[in-house]
């Protein structure tokens, strides 16, 4: 038998800020007309789709999906035959995560893990100088969510210097200001060759067993984001993401399944958010009704 999240309460509209744990998303529907007035009111909604995604309050959790825990244990042996057969280094050990650093309370069969926990950090690239490779600089690195990045076409002999390593499938974070806070950060794909460099103001991660999607969804949740602003370090206007924010905040980890339909229903309502938006454009007030009744839809499984 499915459990579903979702309860049914409601609220006042002004109470509902990406920066307060999203209880249920009746909140938003109950006062979606006078929410929904301008495209930053939908910007909004999207960051509260986000936040509802994370905390897994926007799909049902299936008791017979594989345990998180299960998951983790898949990663730590596919990370020790790596290292048994030489194609990584060990891994430093990863700290223990406190009862008092977790943000929120998770479903029954999510696990608190960390990013360096469920994949390989800042892997290198090992090709020919003739290969011919993607190169992506920070201007080509997407803030909105299901942007896709694009890319030069250069030999790797050229870019494989000085510059950030990633490959297909792995997932990037902007770590400087102001494209931290803009939401940067990408999950690679169609890169040349199935690899690439860019600029060094990235954080990388190559994930193992865990949807790249799921992890994209997180870093540009509202929670992750404006917890690491306080924590970024430098000058102004140099300010920096640290790798150990990067790399071992606490990170709400879903069973595999659950990922999918998680990166499924995010993708669906930002589709509607998009109409949304246009509609808004038009001055096309029943279509925002109409929308409105479709998100209903989508968010009640």
């Amino acid at each position: 038998m499915k459990t579903n999240r979702h309860s049914r309460k409601s609220g006042n509209p002004d109470s509902i800020d990406p920066r307060v744990d999203p209880a249920n998303a009746d909140q938003l529907l109950t006062h979606f007309d006078r929410l929904i007035q301008t495209p930053e009111s939908v910007q909004r909604l999207r960051r509260f789709i986000l936040d509802l995604a994370v905390r897994g309050k926007l799909v049902e959790q299936d008791p017979e999906d594989e345990p998180a825990t299960e998951l983790l244990e898949r990663i730590a042996k596919e990370k020790a035959r790596l290292v048994k057969a030489g194609e990584i280094r060990r891994q430093k050990a990863i700290p223990t995560l406190l009862e008092g650093d977790l943000p929120f309370s998770l479903p029954a069969n999510w696990k608190w893990s960390q990013i360096a926990e469920i994949g390989l950090l800042n892997p290198r690239n090992n090709a020919g100088d003739d290969v011919r490779a993607s190169f992506i600089p920070m201007p080509m690195i997407p803030a909105d969510y299901g942007a896709t990045c694009s890319h030069e076409v250069r030999q790797w002999g050229d870019i494989k210097k000085d510059y950030t390593h990633f490959a297909e499938d792995d997932v990037g974070l902007a770590k400087i200001t102001p494209c931290f806070q803009n939401g940067k950060s990408t999950v690679f794909r169609n890169l040349t060759g199935g690899l690439g460099s860019g600029t060094t103001e990235l954080h990388i991660v190559r994930p193992l067993f865990v949807d790249s999607n799921f992890i994209v969804l997180f870093l540009k949740c509202p929670h992750f984001i404006e917890t690491g602003v306080p924590k970024m370090t430098g000058t102004a206007g140099q300010k920096r993401v640290p790798r150990e924010y990067f790399a071992h905040s606490p990170f709400p980890l879903p069973p595999l399944a659950e990922q999918h339909r998680l990166v499924a229903k995010v993708d669906e309502l930002m589709g509607l958010c998009d109409r949304l938006e246009a509609s808004l454009t038009t001055g096309d007030r029943g279509r925002v009704r109409l929308f409105g009744a479709l998100l209903e839809k989508a968010m009640s499984n």
